[in-house]
């Protein structure tokens, strides 16, 4: 049997067509697609940190925008969420992951080509979401605003926090995989610019939706203020994650084998903290795992090696100093929410939650 083929059809179209089957009515993605099968799968598994997500932007919404944008944090946290997890698809290919919260990771279950394909998918989606809830919102009679200027400003939020996430993802990669071949580590200075790329991108970028959301958005000054919080709660949450990852057997399991950061060869703080501080301690069961055993799969036979670097990292007073450098991050963002006149916020209390490890 010959197929019809409908080639008017086909052709006379703007690719608008094509790109709604992917889109429900209210504009989020639409996961039966085939093509979407590796981000339904990871936004399905069990996860602590979807709660602090939300929390986190509701509380900001609460402190900093008027009430009438508090309808808008389910859609600004149905948005960062797309962009989270189509960015841990992607991390656990760069990383070589084979688990993610203790199951198969998605590039191993449905393979590398069709894992990177839904992830990208997936960011631009989130910008079209953003864009149709932003439209469908201030369409309204009751709603003066300019709806093209505010449909630029999250277009260029967009912009800017995904270059900020991928350059802090790239330093992160960069350092690990040449490692050996860098004439002078980082500085922590240059470590925490990093984080505030690769993991305070989301926070800021929330900050940017609520502000879009609002009818009268914050003033210039008072909008940095509050983006300065933001990345203060980007860099605890990486400093937290650094510190459990080494420290808490759970967190490890969770994420499939315990210690994974020094199998992944990755500098995290504890771990650039300590080799910064034995600069010619080459003996280091620290130095030793990560300069002579050259790719995870090496570092993943070298248990006895791991266990052991795990030990000096705390023997050597590394682990102390990286949770005291995260008491003195909690301490400046209680200083930053004074200066509000915040400091007893839930904001604050989800931060001391954060951070009571």
């Amino acid at each position: 049997m010959k197929d019809q083929i409908d080639i008017e059809g086909i052709i006379n179209v703007n690719g608008q067509s094509s790109s709604e089957t992917l889109l429900n009515r209210d504009g989020t993605p639409n996961t039966q697609e085939p093509i979407l099968q590796p981000y339904e799968y990871l936004s399905n598994l069990p996860s602590n940190n979807n709660n602090i997500r939300r929390n986190f932007i509701k509380e900001f919404q609460k402190l900093f925008f008027d009430d009438k944008t508090a309808y808008a944090v389910n859609h600004v946290y149905d948005i960062i969420s797309l962009l989270h997890n189509s960015s841990l698809l992607i991390d656990d290919i760069e990383d070589n992951s084979k688990y993610r919260r203790g199951f198969p990771s998605a590039h191993v279950k449905y393979g590398t080509a069709l894992t990177i394909n839904c992830a990208n998918l997936m960011y631009f989606k989130a910008m079209r979401l953003a864009s149709h809830l932003l439209s469908r919102y201030y369409l309204s009679p009751d709603v003066n605003v300019d709806l093209q200027q505010r449909e630029q400003d999250v277009c260029d939020a967009f912009e800017m926090e995904m270059i900020n996430l991928h350059q802090g993802q790239g330093f992160d990669i960069y350092w690990r995989d040449y490692l050996p071949e860098l004439k002078v580590l980082p500085t922590i200075e240059e470590y925490l610019r990093m984080v505030q790329n690769k993991t305070g991108g989301l926070f800021r970028l929330s900050v940017k939706l609520l502000d879009a959301f609002t009818a009268k958005p914050l003033p210039e000054a008072e909008l940095n203020k509050v983006l300065a919080i933001a990345n203060l709660a980007g860099i605890i949450y990486q400093i937290r994650d650094d510190y459990l990852n080494l420290v808490d057997a759970r967190y490890s399991t969770m994420k499939g084998i315990a210690g994974e950061d020094l199998i992944e060869g990755k500098l995290s703080l504890p771990i650039l903290m300590n080799l910064r501080k034995e600069l010619h301690a080459e003996n280091s069961p620290v130095h030793k795992l990560l300069y002579e055993f050259r790719t995870s799969k090496l570092r993943s036979k070298q248990p006895e090696l791991l266990q052991q670097a795990v030990k000096y990292l705390h023997d050597e007073n590394t682990m102390q100093e990286t949770h005291d450098m995260l008491m003195s991050c909690k301490e400046k963002f209680h200083t930053l929410l004074e200066e509000f006149g915040y400091g007893s916020s839930d904001l604050y209390k989800l931060i001391e939650r954060l951070c009571d490890l």
